[in-house]
């Protein structure tokens, strides 16, 4: 068994910490695919990408209250 202890100053900034695994997946996976857009496809396919992920990135932003 493994007991976890965040000593944290809000609720907020717990949050930052119990998320982060979830922000590293989305990043990880806006990396590959980014860097797959652009070593394969056009410019085009690089702008519709990054379209595709703004809504991830602007919740994943408007939900974190620390700082990156």
């Amino acid at each position: 068994m493994l007991e976890l202890k965040i000593k944290c100053e809000s609720p907020e900034e717990a949050r930052v910490y119990l998320n982060a695994l979830q922000y590293h997946s989305l990043i990880s996976d806006m990396y590959i695919g980014l860097r797959n857009a652009r070593k394969q496809g056009t410019d085009a396919d690089v702008v519709m990408f990054v379209d595709n992920y703004m809504d991830d990135l602007y919740k994943a932003i408007e939900n974190s209250e620390g700082a990156y």
